[in-house]
């Protein structure tokens, strides 16, 4: 296993993870998937993660951003809570917004370890991210770096298959 490399929004790389997104998910608009990734390397707060295979080619990557009024997913977010836990989630927060690994290399700590690394560092009070309601893995995964189901289900868009919001909180440790 390689290290890990920092996302710089660099254009091949980009286009790198534009590829690999596209693969994954089995869509077609790579222009849009890259000018998105390109654009959120611009938002305050942006941390960008990538592992590497041994032949130095990227096989995964993770990134967010401070979670702020006016940006999308933000804004679909934020209508799920009341004031209250508005205040206490979206006060200060990081946004995970995406955590992928190539199928091929799954099952080999890749995830985890980008997961973890990308919170590193990070100074906000919480973090927040959605995965589907049916990917048992991945909320498994973060259930056992910390995160909680904060709420669910969660409709991001209609119609539109259900997903859960994890959140953590920054502790003394993290």
């Amino acid at each position: 296993m390689k290290d890990l490399i920092q996302i710089d929004g660099e254009e091949k790389t980009m286009h790198t993870l534009a590829n690999l997104y596209q693969k994954v998910w089995g869509l077609k608009d790579h222009q849009s998937i890259y000018k998105n990734f390109l654009k959120h390397t611009t938002y305050e707060g942006y941390k960008g993660l990538a592992a590497e295979n041994r032949e130095g080619e990227i096989i995964g990557f993770a990134y967010g951003y401070t979670s702020l009024p006016g940006q999308y997913y933000n804004s679909l977010l934020i209508r799920e809570f009341r004031s209250e836990e508005k205040e206490k989630w979206f006060c200060n927060c990081f946004e995970f917004v995406e955590l992928l690994v190539d199928p091929l290399y799954r099952k080999q700590g890749y995830g985890r370890m980008l997961a973890s690394h990308l919170l590193e560092g990070i100074n906000h009070k919480t973090a927040i991210l959605t995965t589907q309601a049916n990917n048992h893995a991945a909320q498994h995964l973060y259930r056992q770096l910390g995160w909680q189901v904060i709420k669910e289900p969660f409709f991001p868009n209609e119609p539109s298959e259900p997903f859960v919001i994890m959140g953590k909180e920054r502790t003394e440790h993290s």
